[in-house]
This record gives structure tokens, sequence and C-alpha cells, in this order.
């Protein structure tokens, strides 16, 4: 059978875009499929990124519109301490042009660009059949392998019968201007994170300085709070930091907390959101979808180059990409847990010991958004922690599990 390609990739966001790029690249024939009229738009991310992400992009800082050195925390109880400062820790980025940029590189390489959207997937005779539509027009694409990058939501793992994530939250997110008045009072190299089990119910809230005057802020929520109820809590206990920001678009997204059970299937990989491959702690996604992506089209190549596409063979994608970021999702989500059991006063004793000369030096030194853990175990095993986390972890013995587990090597 003359099958229309080899590979389709289902979305066109930084871990679709990059997959498509590399398998190009290798020589394979790609038809990247993107619902949308414009490549990231509308865009539904925060937009803030490390350096590193940058380089595992192959994208210098054209995209970056802000630099970040550090952050306010927030406590609902009143609390605050700040931590960084002295480097850039993240960089914000305009996340249409991020996206539009990933993409042309793949066209570049030979991916071709399909504007339509996927409705269906189904596997038969050795390759897989799509059904997608066009400006309401139903028809047919066959590849020998299909890879999602569809988001959260994703239809190919759906109509695949892939297993989904458990865990998600859910955001609202607000593009936004702070009033010159209001600009007097910000540092706008920091972010602003706020935390409280009644202010957003298993997740947190935010505030990113985005440059001349503009933020992104948001919050999420994990239980039976809405997230605009959340946000409307948040700006009322900090009117200090909410008053002067005028909203100018709002947005919402749901973002996995935890990999999905099972990345691959005949035929198939998962990349990004789609496999649930976001960091627990901070629910960012780019880089650990450019790393997943990364392994994606080595193991797509690998099969092209040995015939093999059955699950067994491409079960090496997933060992790849949880050898490399694994280890940290999976302490990440623990550590999110142990900090989800404690109480507010809890909270608030963890806040004061972090203002301590001694971990303030060791976050500074340590501070790392692509791998949270390396900063926030060091700080749990320091001798100015240690009386606060211990008091935790007797009144709270299943936070003691997660931080135990945090410690594992596996």
């Amino acid at each position: 059978m003359q099958l229309d390609c080899d590979v389709a990739v289902v979305g066109a966001g930084p871990a679709g875009s990059r997959t498509a790029r590399d398998l190009a690249r290798a020589g394979l024939r790609v038809r990247l499929l993107e619902e949308h009229r414009r490549v990231g738009v509308p865009s539904h991310c925060s937009g803030l990124i490390s350096p590193r992400t940058l380089r595992e992009a192959e994208i210098g800082e054209e995209a970056v519109i802000h630099r970040i050195t550090g952050a306010f925390v927030h406590t609902q109880e009143g609390g605050e301490v700040a931590l960084g400062g002295s480097a850039t820790r993240a960089v914000a980025i305009d996340r249409v042009a991020w996206d539009e940029t990933l993409c042309e590189q793949a066209q570049a390489a030979g991916a071709n660009l399909v504007r339509a959207r996927m409705t269906h997937a189904e596997r038969e005779n050795h390759h897989v059949r799509l059904t997608a539509q066009t400006d309401g027009r139903d028809w047919t694409l066959t590849a020998r392998m299909v890879v999602g990058a569809d988001g959260t939501h994703s239809r190919v793992a759906r109509t695949l019968g892939l297993p989904r994530p458990k865990e998600y939250a859910y955001n609202l997110g607000i593009e936004g201007r702070i009033s010159p008045d209001a600009r007097a009072t910000w540092r706008d190299d920091y972010v602003h994170v706020f935390v409280g089990r009644d202010l957003a119910p298993g997740w947190f809230g935010w505030i990113i300085p985005t440059g001349e005057g503009t933020v992104r802020a948001g919050i999420g929520t994990t239980g039976p709070v809405k997230p605009i109820v959340a946000y409307r809590r948040m700006a009322a206990a900090f009117p200090e930091l909410f008053a002067g920001l005028e909203p100018v678009r709002m947005y919402g997204g749901t973002i996995p907390l935890a990999f999905a059970p099972r990345s691959y299937g005949d035929h198939a990989l998962l990349v990004g959101d789609a496999a649930g491959q976001v960091k627990p702690f901070s629910g960012g996604g780019i880089y650990t979808s450019l790393v997943a992506a990364r392994h994606a089209a080595i193991t797509v190549r690998q099969a092209f180059e040995r015939d093999a596409f059955g699950a067994k063979s491409l079960a090496a994608y997933e060992r790849g990409w949880k050898r490399e970021i694994g280890r940290e999702l999976r302490k990440s989500w623990h550590l999110r847990h142990f900090g989800l059991a404690m109480s507010g006063a809890q909270i608030e004793r963890v806040v004061r010991a972090l203002r301590s000369p001694g971990l303030q030096e060791l976050a500074d030194e340590h501070a790392d958004i692509d791998y949270p853990s390396r900063v926030l175990l060091r700080l749990a095993r320091s001798l100015p922690a240690l009386a606060t986390l211990g008091a935790v972890t007797v009144r709270r013995p299943g936070a003691a599990l997660n931080l135990v587990r945090a410690h594992l090597p596996v």
C-alpha cells in the first residue's frame, strides 16, 4: 500500500514541531497537522522558560522579551520571602513567535505543514489511518507512524486507546498591564508566587512581569473551587499587587500533573502534554516536551531502520525520556504532595525558615526551574529547615512518606 507519509505528527506546538523537525532532518516524509489557522494562537501558556530551553530548541534570544532573576513567595496568611536575585533564572518569551519559529524550522527541514483538525485515528494493516477536517471537509491520511502532540485532551491518545494522566490542574491566565502608579512599587525582574490551601487549592497563583509594564498573571486549582473564583480571592487578598493590574486578555487551560501510565503503543507515540510530560511542581512543560520530542524522533528513526513499529519496539522511547527527566518528574511530584499536606501554619514556618541567610544562599546557588528537586531537597536537608520539616512529618505521616520517596534514587 502506498502511504501518504512516513510519520504524521498531530499538533504544531513545541513538542510536535521539534519532533517533525528532527524526523524531517533524518529524511523521513513528515506531515505536521495543526488545527489553528496561525501556529501558537491562541496561546494558553505563561511563557516562562529557562535559558537551557533555548538551547534545547535551537532557538536564539529572538523570542525573549524579559528576564527574571528571582521570586517573591507569598502565603495566604501574609508571609513573604524573596528568593534568588543574583542571576537570570528564567526568561519570558513571546510564545506565539516561539511556536512559529519551531514550526518554521520543521518546514525548512522538509516537514509538510497541513492546516487540519484531526478527529480520529485507527490502526489498520500495519499503518495508521487519520481522519481530519479542513474547512468542514473530512479527508483521510495514512502513515506508518503517528505522533500525538495534540495537548492535554489528545484525540490521538483517546481514539487509539492510550491511557491518560490521572491528575490535572485547571487554570485561568490573564495578560495585563500595570498602571504607571503601581509600576513604581514593582521589581520587574521578580515573579510573584502565591500559595495556600484555601487560596489556590492544590496549586498556586502567579504574576510574571513581561517587561514595559506588562504581566502574565493567573491561578490554578485541582479541587472544587473554580479558577475564576480563586483568582478573585487572590486579587482581594493582595490588593497592593493586583489593584493596578488591568486585564487585557483572559484564557483557560488544563495542565496534567502526572505523566501518563504509557506514552507509546503500536505505531504511535505521545509527546508533551498529551503524555503528561509536565513539571509537577510548576506546571511548565516546554523544556520537558522538547526533551521528550528529541527521544521520540530517535525512536521513530530507529523503528524505520528496523522496520519494527510495535509497542515492544517503541517502548524504547519511554525508557529514553524517563532516563533523562523521569526521575526529576517523580521527585517533583512527591515534593508537591509533601507541600500539599502542610497546614497554613506549617507553610508559614517554612517561609520563615527560608529567610535565614544560609537557606537564602543555598536557594540562590542551586535554583533551577527545570530541576526544582535539586534545590528543594538540599533545602530540606539543611539545618535551618530540619526542625520545621520534622514537625510536619511527625504530624502528617503521609507527607513524610512523600518526602522520603522524593529522596529515593528512582
